[in-house]
């Protein structure tokens, strides 16, 4: 009786001390391990170890002060699922919106790096800073090191066209396809229709000066700020970007502005879930598919006695453009690189985690899918479509844009210089603003 306990005894000893070499061959040291006793069998439950918790602080700089707004809601969700983490957001106050002198010292931060880990680019022009000046991270280093991040589950045509000499140095967390919606009425009185699904400067142009044939002089080509401004946010920043602001064509395309209605006053169009149009205004173009919100998607594809429906704006290049591009990038004087990171891609996962504001698009593909949802078959077909073919993204940095303006105004409004004059000046301060 004695001599089977003692045999027992010793072979539970010698299969507790095989099961413990084991473990340690594995490495699986610190996994947990439950038995649970059901019947004549026994099941072990293992547990994978936890992720270490997040922890840190990170700051997040934005160029306007109602961003606090936007982005607390954000900073909030990602604190909550990582209690120790700290995220503060560090906006202007409301006198320095879009002030030249606040945006001098935005600037110059982002130069120095000073105070902050993660800043918003939606005004900053990463021909500047990104590329040899090394200010911020390449953001796709980030992604291949980092196993949970799929490029697959993201629209890369999104991504690419925010790239600067193949780097990605900020990503975008909500953009539109650039639409242009056309004023029937006007279109109708002249005799003209338009029925495509894309439109280029060249015939918008074309149709504009057909209008005003019938109209007279007082028609604006878009309801943008200026009258003279037309497609320039779009179509000089292609000269920008590809360094030809010197060359004939652009010289060309100014003359060509320049025989549009021109005002300092401001016209402007909206929408109430039906899309409307000025009567002295050819186009619309910019922002107005709200989404989620499906049923004033679904009537900006459609056409009313008004509009035409929405057709896709292309480039006098043929590029298609984004609509207002929000972004972040982070730092390259961050101590904080991949907590910055973890809260970008919090920011552009497919849970509720964008901006209050980021009622457009997101990069996030399953995201944008469970948006569609509602909408007529037809209308999400045709959104995905535009998404997929987004090739580029409008020039974009205030700074320059500002140090452009008096030059501009010289030859649209005062008609104080040439466009030889004009273009040549707009070459040196382009030149000298790259290169100071």
């Amino acid at each position: 009786m004695w001599k089977r306990v003692i045999i027992i005894i010793l072979v539970s000893i010698l299969l507790l001390a095989a099961c413990g070499a084991e473990r340690a061959e594995t490495g699986n040291q610190d996994t947990e391990s439950t038995t649970v006793e059901g019947g004549d069998t026994e099941t072990e439950v293992s547990r994978e170890p936890k992720p270490e918790a997040l922890t840190g602080e990170l700051t997040l700089m934005v160029w306007l002060s109602y961003a606090r707004d936007v982005w607390q809601p954000v900073a909030d969700a990602f604190m909550e699922e990582h209690p120790g983490v700290t995220i503060k957001i560090d906006a202007p106050s409301p006198e320095d919106d879009q002030n030249e002198v606040f945006l001098q010292k935005y600037n110059t931060r982002i130069m120095t790096g000073d105070g902050f880990d993660i800043v918003d680019t939606s005004v900053t022009g990463m021909e500047k800073y990104g590329g040899e000046q090394g200010l911020f991270v390449d953001l796709y280093e980030l992604m291949d090191a980092d196993k949970e991040f799929l490029r697959e589950d993201y629209f890369s045509c999104i991504f690419e066209p925010m790239e600067t000499d193949g780097k990605l140095y900020e990503l975008v967390y909500s953009v539109q396809p650039l639409y242009v919606w056309l004023n029937k009425r006007l279109l109708g009185r002249a005799g003209l229709e338009y029925t495509g699904e894309t439109i280029s400067f060249r015939e918008m142009y074309e149709l504009y000066e057909k209008v005003r044939e019938s109209e007279g002089e007082r028609i604006f080509l878009t309801d943008s700020m200026y009258g003279y401004e037309g497609m320039s946010a779009y179509e000089d920043g292609y000269f920008v970007r590809n360094n030809q602001i010197d060359s004939d064509e652009f010289r060309e395309y100014l003359k060509m502005r320049h025989e549009l209605y021109y005002t300092s006053e401001s016209r402007t169009s909206w929408s109430d879930g039906t899309i409307r149009i000025n009567d002295d205004v050819l186009c619309r173009v910019g922002d107005a598919l709200r989404l989620p919100y499906s049923n004033l998607v679904d009537a900006a594809f459609t056409e009313t006695e008004d509009v035409t429906g929405a057709v896709v704006y292309e480039g006098m290049h043929g590029e298609r453009y984004f609509y207002n591009p929000d972004a972040l990038a982070i730092s390259s004087f961050s101590e904080n690189k991949e907590l910055a990171w973890e809260f970008l891609k919090f920011v552009v996962s497919n849970r509720e985690s964008e901006s209050t504001e980021s009622s457009r698009i997101s990069p996030n593909r399953e995201k944008v899918v469970s948006m569609c949802e509602g909408m007529k078959p037809e209308v999400s077909e045709r959104l995905m479509r535009d998404i997929e073919l987004i090739d580029t993204a409008a020039f974009r940095d205030s700074s320059l844009s500002f140090s452009q303006q008096s030059v501009y105004d010289d030859y649209f409004l005062n008609n104080t210089i040439t466009a030889e004059e004009c273009c040549k000046e707009l070459a040196s301060r382009v030149y000298l603003y790259m290169n100071e």
